[in-house]
């Protein structure tokens, strides 16, 4: 008995299997490879541009009325030190390098070199910065870790711990804390006598 040759329906059927059960026989690799997932800034992922503003509007709220922060600012409007602090920030995080296209490179110790930023400063700049962070309501991880960089960054600022102004208007306020200058020594108390000699009743 003699087998048929398949018919064109058998042999497309079959064709690209590996066994008699039909399985289907795996793709030729192409070389081809997927590409890889985007990985996202710290910038990108607490909401980019809009919520760096709102950072920088609120802590400057603060600031406007602040007598010791306030002097550092010598221009009237406070709309330039909002524009540069934005892109700084913004640059820092992994978003647009406006910044340094702008200005070059930060160097902010050197900046802020001609300022008067002792620890009173600091903490101020932290306490309007803190309430500006707690507006933006960030997720816990990322709340920790803008605050983080944001406590350094001041600590780093501090470039000293005398207890006098601070900024180019600061002769016009009155130095708060201790006192620069000091106290005039106390007057001289005479010398006191010395000890009487307990055998001969006399001083020595």
């Amino acid at each position: 008995m003699t087998i048929p040759p398949p018919t064109p329906s058998d042999a497309s059927r079959h064709e690209g299997t590996s066994d008699s059960a039909g399985a289907q026989a795996p793709a030729a690799d192409t070389g081809e490879r997927p590409e890889p997932a985007a990985v996202l800034s710290f910038y990108d992922e607490i909401g980019g541009h809009e919520t760096f503003v709102r950072l920088v509007e609120a802590f400057y709220r603060g600031v406007a009325d602040d007598e010791v922060l306030r002097p550092m600012y010598p221009e009237e409007d406070l709309g330039p030190a909002k524009e540069r602090l934005t892109l700084f920030l913004e640059q820092y995080w992994g978003g647009p390098t406006t910044y340094s296209r702008q200005r070059g490179h930060p160097r902010l110790r050197m900046r802020h070199a001609a300022f008067h930023v002792d620890p009173e400063a600091r903490d101020r700049w932290l306490a309007h910065m803190r309430v500006a962070v707690d507006e933006l309501q960030l997720p816990a991880l990322h709340e920790v870790t803008l605050w983080d960089y944001l406590q350094r960054a001041a600590f780093a600022m501090v470039n000293t711990f005398e207890p006098s102004g601070i900024g180019p208007s600061a002769g016009t306020r009155a130095a708060g804390g201790l006192p620069v200058t000091a106290a005039p020594p106390a007057a001289a108390s005479p010398p006191a006598a010395p000890p009487a000699d307990p055998a001969r009743g006399t001083a020595r």
